[in-house]
């Protein structure tokens, strides 16, 4: 019986039949979990854990947009009421193979195109934010040794024994996998220097005790992490959840995470843009089965993933019928395959694939006070879209496809 195995056990089986139809339902509400990505998927795949998903780590969760700033993390264990903090880092990781247990090829993507993979580095410090008995693997990670989430073990077909070959030449070796949400969401863990070693390297989130009393909330804590900033920060902004306030404890925990956009969307190949730094270059093969271009009333032009279409012209179906037309004046891009480490909105967003869009983005400068109508963006919400605007950074022009489970946009 393998370690994965014996924890499952551990979390209760009794609630098998519970999760199953509840995993059925997830699955019809967001679509085929492999993405429709073959060459990313394997009839081999484990199967999601039959046990009920594991609650997030009962910590708290600060991040800073665009990453936090050098020393940042350092210094939150001199704010007067937190306990105990490790800070971790993340970045994109360009997967160039992957290989089972029996060192067969499973990924094989042709070069020049990769795989971009949300991979988080921790240090041993991490592993105390981590509940029994899953705490133990985080413990005894080794340099080049990563744990999968296990929605990624699921998508790329592999598990312990297996191993992800990154650009540059890094082999890490699979030890296990873990509860998504005690992952928040990444697809890989692996130790700090590990992720250095493939470009793993800036901090993004920490995770913090408080002390044991009950009147902290992340609008008194707010204050003194504004404090740590920087006078220069680009972002002058924290954004703090108190335990259960997030599913996932990550960095731009507002925006759906790159895993779910894969299992919803599909998984792309592409690389790093050479002729122009900050974006990428997808596989043309993956756009043309999946960006579409349409002209529609209001919006005019827009090109977006096909699934995206459909919920624009419900949306303008919805103005026309309320006569509120004039409330959108201009509208920026839909598909916009950027992949800065320094986005407010993180590394790798709905835009690139296509399945986020900007409404009226002349009057709602990044960082600007937003001065969107409401009824439009409960409309946009309705329709599955979550705002920008409420961000500690907001981002009043930005509609991104969100989870329903994902924090209160």
């Amino acid at each position: 019986m393998d370690a994965l195995l014996r924890r499952a056990l551990l979390r209760g089986l009794a609630t098998f039949i519970v999760v199953m139809f509840l995993g059925s339902a997830l699955v019809s509400a967001f679509g085929n979990e492999s993405g429709g990505d073959a060459s990313t998927t394997s009839p081999t795949a484990p199967a999601p854990s039959a046990t009920p998903p594991a609650p997030a780590p009962q910590a708290w969760l600060a991040w800073v947009p665009g990453g936090l700033p050098p020393g940042f993390g350092d210094l939150i264990s001199t704010v007067t009421d937190v306990t105990a903090s490790t800070t971790a880092t993340a970045d994109i990781a360009w997967l160039t193979a992957s290989f089972d247990a029996n060192g067969d090829a499973v990924d094989q993507p042709k070069a020049p195109w990769m795989i971009p993979l949300d991979v988080t580095g921790v240090d041993a410090t991490f592993a105390s934010f981590i509940p029994e008995p899953e705490r133990q693997l985080v413990q005894d990670l080794r340099p080049d040794e990563g744990i999968l989430s296990e929605s990624e073990a699921h998508l790329r077909g592999l598990g312990e024994g297996s191993s992800l070959l990154f650009r540059g030449g890094t082999t890490i070796d699979i030890v296990g996998t873990l509860p998504d949400a005690l992952m928040g969401a990444y697809e890989l863990l692996v130790p700090s220097a590990t992720g250095d070693a493939i470009g793993v390297s800036h901090e993004r989130y920490a995770l913090f005790h408080v002390r044991a009393q009950g009147d902290l909330t992340p609008e008194t804590l707010t204050p003194s992490f504004l404090d740590l900033l920087p006078t220069d920060a680009p972002y002058p902004a924290v954004e703090i959840r108190a335990p259960g306030d997030a599913t996932y404890l990550r960095a731009n925990d507002r925006v759906i995470p790159p895993l779910v956009l894969k299992q919803t969307f599909g998984e792309f190949k592409a690389r790093p843009d050479p002729t122009d730094v900050g974006k990428i270059a997808i596989d043309p093969t993956w756009i043309q089965d999946n960006i579409r271009s349409a002209t529609l009333p209001v919006l005019g032009t827009v090109t977006c993933h096909s699934q995206t279409i459909p919920l624009l012209k419900q949306a303008v179906r919805m103005l026309v019928a309320a006569g509120s037309t004039d409330e959108i004046v201009d509208v920026g891009p839909c598909f916009d395959p950027v992949a800065s480490p320094t986005d407010p909105s993180g590394p790798l967003t709905p835009a690139d694939w296509g399945v986020s869009i900007e409404l009226n983005p002349s009057a709602n400068p990044p960082g600007d006070k937003p001065s969107q109508p409401k009824d439009l963006v409960h409309e946009m919400y309705q329709l599955g879209f979550g705002w920008g605007g409420n961000d500690a950074y907001p981002q009043g022009a930005e509609f991104r496809y969100r989870k329903p489970a994902a924090a209160q946009d």
